[in-house]
């Protein structure tokens, strides 16, 4: 199964994210930063038709990050999904989705999606997630306390592809945590998941925060994370059943 997974930062990099999918060719897709709207342009460009997607944030309100395009969130893609749920582990009160607030931009709602895929007759469990926000990459109260609630949700899965933005890096407590139940799979010599040519900070940041995390039933790779995508880098790999 070739399984890739971006931070695309809404439309931004549509002329460089576009061109990546139809040349890398994925059976299953996962997005954080999507929206609503552009998912029909997704599934035209892969062929991937079948899509989960719930939304994190309702961007309609004036803001530096990203433009008034309504809903914002996560999505797995993938030709044949067979089962899927959702969990809001923080946020997403009475159903209402939050207003993305620019003085506020960590106060959104956070959502895992698990989506079992069928790819050539066999099933991959996936999760997806766009992780609770730390400006400066250190390990906050509010990481802790969303952690302890997304975690307990994903240990009743025997089975699991965990992967998206973590906004926590590598070695601190929140990665750390998630490598004692599964397997890290990027890299070891991967210094970053940031793409300074693309980030909106113009800087060098050394920190890998975007995942590939598996449990014992999946083997992984040619596993690679590739730069010129997004202001994140793409994770690519090829896993199988074991």
């Amino acid at each position: 199964m070739k399984f890739v997974s971006i931070n695309i930062e809404g439309d931004k990099h549509f002329e460089r994210i576009l061109p990546f999918l139809v040349a890398e060719k994925p059976d299953v897709l996962a997005l954080q930063e999507i929206f609503e709207a552009d998912l029909d342009i997704i599934k035209q460009t892969t062929g991937l038709n079948n899509c989960i997607f719930y939304p994190q944030a309702n961007i309609t309100k004036p803001n530096i990050h990203l433009p008034l395009r309504g809903n914002w969130g996560v999505a797995i893609f993938a030709r044949d999904i067979v089962e899927a749920e959702h969990f809001y582990y923080f946020g997403h009160q009475n159903g209402v989705i939050a207003t993305f607030e620019n003085e506020q931009p960590d106060l959104i709602d956070r959502v895992v999606i698990v989506a079992k895929a069928r790819v050539a007759g066999e099933d991959f469990q996936v999760a997806t997630v766009h992780f609770t926000w730390s400006g400066k990459a250190e390990t906050t109260d509010a990481q802790r306390r969303d952690y302890a609630v997304l975690q307990n949700f994903l240990d009743k899965f025997e089975e699991m592809i965990l992967c998206g933005d973590l906004n926590a890096a590598r070695g601190a407590e929140i990665w750390s945590a998630l490598a004692k139940k599964y397997t890290d799979n990027i890299p070891a010599e991967i210094e970053t998941t940031i793409d300074r040519n693309l980030h909106k900070s113009g800087k060098d940041i050394r920190l890998v925060v975007d995942t590939l995390f598996t449990s014992s039933h999946y083997g992984v790779s040619n596993e690679r994370v590739v730069a010129n995508t997004s202001d994140h880098m793409a994770v690519v790999a090829e896993i199988e059943r074991v």
